[in-house]
């Protein structure tokens, strides 16, 4: 049977609402994204022993803290993930500082945040692990953009996104567009794989699955061990194929050995 016509005056089934102004910067990110090439590893970890001291740490040590402190260190090693490319050059960074996404509450919504974590390879695993905490509890109120970004999110979508691009070849301000590392966590959401979208400015971005137990092969016989699916993805106009390999591999060797909870952290 037909429906019959709305009246004058009824709802027509849906409501619109503006873009909000925070969620702009993401939009002109996954504008951008378009216009890199991507380059993923996927590896799955057993992570039963960094796991097992965890849990027997005198200080509170969160999983994400754990990773992010792993992803500094490996990321020290290989100092050459830790760039940007900026017009014809390419930008590396003396300092390693990774951005973690947290998700917090703001104005009665969840939102996700980035939270910079500074000198990350020479912090703790408790140190960020507290940070992050911070991060996510703190003050529930977005930070206001200022001066030229403030300026550039004012602008229409096209003429922003033509402007950060050009802004972003230079140099100076291409280092200003904060860290080259990131580390974002699905495993809080969702049991299966998955990996990032490679977005301005971030070079390398590691992905976090959940950790769960799998059948496994070892020594011949299969057993259940405690996994973890973790996805390095590059920006391929930054690092060719043989680095980023080279660097999945010392972070899988230091996860796996929980490597970042016996070193201490670099002078």
């Amino acid at each position: 049977m037909a429906r019959p016509p709305l009246s004058a005056g009824s709802s027509p089934g849906y409501a619109v609402h503006p873009v909000p102004r925070e969620r702009r910067p993401v939009l002109d990110r996954l504008a951008g994204a378009s216009r890199r090439f991507g380059v993923h590893a996927l590896v799955e970890l057993d992570v039963t022993e960094p796991l097992a001291r965890l849990a027997a740490a005198e200080r509170r040590v969160s999983w994400t803290g754990f990773v992010v402190a792993s992803v500094a260190r490996a990321v020290a090693l290989h100092p050459e993930v830790n760039a940007r490319k900026a017009g014809g050059t390419i930008l590396t960074f003396d300092r390693v500082d990774v951005g973690a996404t947290v998700e917090r509450q703001w104005r009665g919504r969840a939102v996700l945040d980035v939270a910079v974590i500074r000198d990350a390879d020479r912090r703790s695993c408790g140190e960020i692990s507290d940070a992050l905490h911070r991060a996510k509890l703190g003050p529930a109120q977005l930070p206001r953009p200022t001066g030229v970004t403030a300026a550039l999110l004012r602008l229409p979508g096209p003429l922003r996104r033509t402007g950060i691009r050009i802004a972003g070849t230079r140099p100076r301000v291409a280092a200003s567009f904060g860290p080259a590392v990131g580390v974002t966590s699905i495993g809080m959401f969702t049991t299966s794989w998955g990996w990032a979208v490679p977005l301005a400015p971030l070079t390398l971005i590691v992905t976090v699955g959940r950790v769960a137990e799998r059948p496994v092969v070892r020594d011949g016989a299969v057993v259940v061990r405690t996994l973890l699916p973790l996805t390095p993805s590059f920006d391929h106009a930054v690092i060719d194929g043989a680095p980023a390999a080279r660097f999945t591999e010392t972070l899988s060797a230091m996860i796996e050995s929980a490597f970042a909870l016996d070193a201490e952290p670099s002078a």
